[in-house]
């Protein structure tokens, strides 16, 4: 397989068109096809399927497409680190975070790594927990810092908890259940959540204590809107304790006080292999671990 093999790959996948993809690539279409077509005869799979509705990506394809996209992005990766060792350019750090990422400890840690290396491009990216982590497998981000619970299956992946904090239950203000006292009240309610139940310390929750999650769930991903729903419905609703130091959720929302201990929530510091970092995203995962090391687990 070739680099521009992939690369035309990853072109008609991402825009569904070779015509679209020729033009960004800058090369002709008849050639762009040539590429695909080597590729298909060298793995013997068919890659894409052309029909009056356009391009499809086989199975073949789609796992071709994901291991294209981390090649190519290693690739750039290196010749960025190339031309920093030569002098030429700072190199370029992607690192994602999610809505309850503790901003001080982040906030300073990012001002002295800065301060140090003011020549980088640092990319900083919001993004839901299972996102983070599709982005640091696709190369697409060096690092992540996520509130998800670390998985059975690292899948090469580093991974290092940092933080953890207090988890709370809530309603808005005026539900019927604020005054809840055991999460069996709570469990015909709607439940609102940000993200896949698997994907959540809620999920700890109905586990430690035995108890079936409940049927009704909204999966909200945005962050305003989720603060919106959970103000203006009757769900109820799973939050870090820290962001009711937000005034736009301690005036909507009414932390719940039942007898069930709630999990605590890590923060988590993800990365490919650590050896296969750059130096200056190497210096940014050594910045994070040494700044949350006096905080709390």
């Amino acid at each position: 397989m070739k680099l521009h093999q992939l690369r035309a790959l990853l072109a008609i996948s991402e825009n569904g068109s070779i015509q679209e993809a020729s033009r960004l690539l800058g090369i002709s279409q008849p050639a762009l096809s040539k590429s695909i077509k080597e590729l298909e005869t060298e793995l013997g799979v068919s890659l894409l399927v052309r029909s009056n509705r356009g391009i499809t990506i086989t199975g073949y394809g789609e796992r071709l497409v994901r291991s294209a996209r981390l090649a190519v992005e290693e690739v750039q990766r290196a010749q960025v680190e190339i031309d920093t060792l030569k002098g030429n350019i700072g190199g370029r750090v992607a690192i994602g975070v999610s809505p309850v990422t503790p901003s001080r400890q982040f906030a300073d840690c990012v001002q002295a790594y800065r301060k140090r290396h003011p020549e980088v491009q640092l990319q900083i990216v919001e993004l839901r927990p299972a996102k983070l982590l599709e982005g640091v497998r696709e190369g697409q981000l060096d690092m992540a810092l996520t509130s998800q619970p670390m998985p059975q299956e690292l899948d090469g992946l580093h991974w290092q908890q940092l933080y953890t904090h207090v988890t709370t239950l809530a309603v808005r203000k005026g539900h019927p259940l604020s005054g809840a006292r055991s999460l069996h009240q709570l469990l015909d309610q709607e439940w609102l959540l940000s993200d896949p139940l698997e994907l959540t310390q809620a999920r700890e929750l109905f586990r430690a204590h035995q108890v079936e999650p409940p049927q009704r769930i909204i999966e909200c991903d945005s962050v305003v809107l989720y603060v919106e729903l959970a103000g203006s419905t009757d769900a109820v609703s799973f939050w870090s304790r820290r962001m009711f130091n937000l005034p736009v959720v301690s005036d909507a929302l009414v932390p719940l006080e039942i007898a069930e201990s709630t999990p605590r929530s890590g923060i988590s510091l993800v990365s490919r292999p650590t050896e296969l970092l750059t130096r200056e995203a190497r210096s940014l995962f050594d910045d994070l671990v040494e700044a949350f090391r006096e905080a709390p687990l």
